[in-house]
């Protein structure tokens, strides 16, 4: 099975990001959210994306570790206080659920909205914003291999220079945008959004039987997790 197979459809990572929302914000007993937090790694490690399980288990362990060290060890942070240590350790599970909601294909997501029949325009909205972050992320790194390439990110000349360092970041990105608001606007023409009539879409991908299962089971360990530890 490859990797794009091994993903869940559409469906169910919204399913997963619902409920994980529900159960972060609703629990009685905020430090029990690491029982989601297990079981978003789970259902990354089921879609064998081991690259981010790894990353946001590191991030999981050094908040977790803070943490600790905090509560029974006194230790104080120099830059963060104790409560954003505690606020990012918290919401690490929404982050988890929210990356394999964006991660999914877009035109798997603007697949299944078309046919419960979103709108058109809360699905072109969706799109944007789910595709903003991982654009931008590319773009930024083009520009500092070219600012690489050009000698601008060296540490004297940007504590020599930190306005020209910043003019040379931020107007390649306004430019960026502007282009590629253009390309946006240029594609959904091309793909027939104007268009009256029903659209069809080349992701036909029908949910399979683990994809029920998946989504059944976190449903259900969402709904034990709130029924044990109270609900606000």
């Amino acid at each position: 099975m490859g990797k794009q197979d091994a993903g869940f459809a559409a469906p169910v990572r919204l399913c997963v990001f619902a409920a994980t929302l529900l159960g972060v914000f609703l629990t009685g007993g905020t430090e029990r959210t690491w029982i989601i937090a297990a079981m978003l790694f789970l259902i990354l490690m089921a879609q064998k994306a081991w690259k981010q399980c790894a990353g946001f288990a590191v991030f999981y362990g050094i908040l977790s570790l803070l943490l600790y060290l905090i509560r029974f060890h006194g230790l104080r942070m120099a830059v963060f206080s104790e409560f954003h240590v505690f606020l990012f350790w918290w919401m690490t599970p929404v982050f988890m659920a929210a990356w394999n909601l964006v991660s999914t294909p877009p035109g798997e997501l603007s697949a299944f909205f078309a046919r419960v029949h979103a709108p058109t325009g809360a699905i072109l909205g969706m799109l944007v914003i789910f595709r903003f972050f991982p654009t931008m992320r590319a773009e930024l790194r083009g520009l500092r291999e070219s600012m690489h390439n050009r000698g601008l990110t060296g540490p004297a000349q940007v504590l020599r220079h930190p306005g020209n360092t910043f003019e040379y970041i931020l107007v390649p990105m306004l430019l960026r945008c502007l282009q590629i608001s253009d390309q946006l606007a240029v594609s959904a023409a091309a793909r027939g959004i104007d268009t009256p009539g029903p659209r069809h879409s080349y992701y036909e991908r029908k949910l399979r039987a683990r994809d029920i299962l998946a989504a059944a089971l976190y449903a259900g360990g969402i709904l034990a997790f709130l029924l044990t530890g109270g609900i606000k």
